[in-house]
């Protein structure tokens, strides 16, 4: 009995330093294209007077472009890979062209959208169907950081004039993408990215008549009876990878 334990936990250890001697680091860095989807690519109607008199708190995100790094193992499993990976994206939206041109029109900042989502997941290769063309899968899960940059006059600007700082939020995020590696240094994928539900927080500032902070109102909030606006964000990327 004992000699069979033994031959069993050497046969393991063999096991283990094999797919040690398998696993291969990578890096990788992405380019993407990505069209937001759902409620991200529509306005948020507010009960607050905005810039412009329009109602709009959150307008509708439109095309954007991003970046993203990832650090992974690759394990030989017999019939393809399984890889492991930790990964960050920046993804950056700008507002539809409709409110683009309000806005430059009445010389006001214009709102942008940041995401940066960090996360975990696994991917599946199959290099057992061509030689150097190799289909794969991935599923990640991670949190997602969400950045609104200001809209309105800016604070240097007249006495009287509003504009809108927004308060950044984080949420449970996800992703999941298939695509090919062509040979090992290029991979062309489609991709989900459901980037979680995002509060639309936001003060309002005014400048007094010697150009000094007069007032911040939070909007907004779940205190005093006032409902908490809230966006669902998604996107659909097409992204190039480059490995080494």
């Amino acid at each position: 009995m004992k000699r069979t334990v033994k031959m069993m936990c050497l046969a393991a250890l063999m096991v283990g330093f094999g797919m040690s001697a398998q696993a291969q680091f990578r890096q990788s860095i992405f380019l993407n294209g990505n069209l937001p989807t759902g409620k991200f690519a529509s306005s948020i109607n507010s009960n607050h007077i905005v810039p412009l008199g329009y109602q709009e708190i959150g307008k509708d995100a439109a095309l954007g472009f991003g970046a993203g790094y990832r650090a992974s193992y690759r394990f030989d499993v017999g019939v393809g890979m399984v890889a492991p990976f930790l990964q960050a994206d920046f993804l950056w939206n700008m507002i539809g062209s409709t409110w683009r041109e309000k806005y430059m029109d009445e010389d006001y900042s214009t709102p942008t959208y940041f995401n940066i989502p960090i996360m975990a997941g696994v991917s599946y290769l199959y290099d057992e169907l061509w030689n150097d063309i190799t289909p794969y899968g991935e599923f990640g899960i991670g949190a997602d950081m969400m950045f609104i940059t200001s809209e309105g006059k800016s604070a240097s600007e007249n006495s009287g004039l509003l504009y809108y700082a927004y308060k950044p939020s984080t949420s449970f995020s996800w992703t999941l993408g298939l695509g090919a590696y062509f040979g090992n240094h290029f991979s062309a994928g489609i991709y989900y990215y459901g980037m979680g539900t995002h509060p639309v927080d936001y003060t309002q500032k005014t400048l007094d008549e010697n150009a000094a902070a007069a007032a911040e109102v939070l909007y907004h909030e779940t205190v005093d009876g006032v409902k908490r606006e809230k966006r669902t964000v998604g996107s659909v990327a097409l992204r190039l990878g480059f490995h080494f």
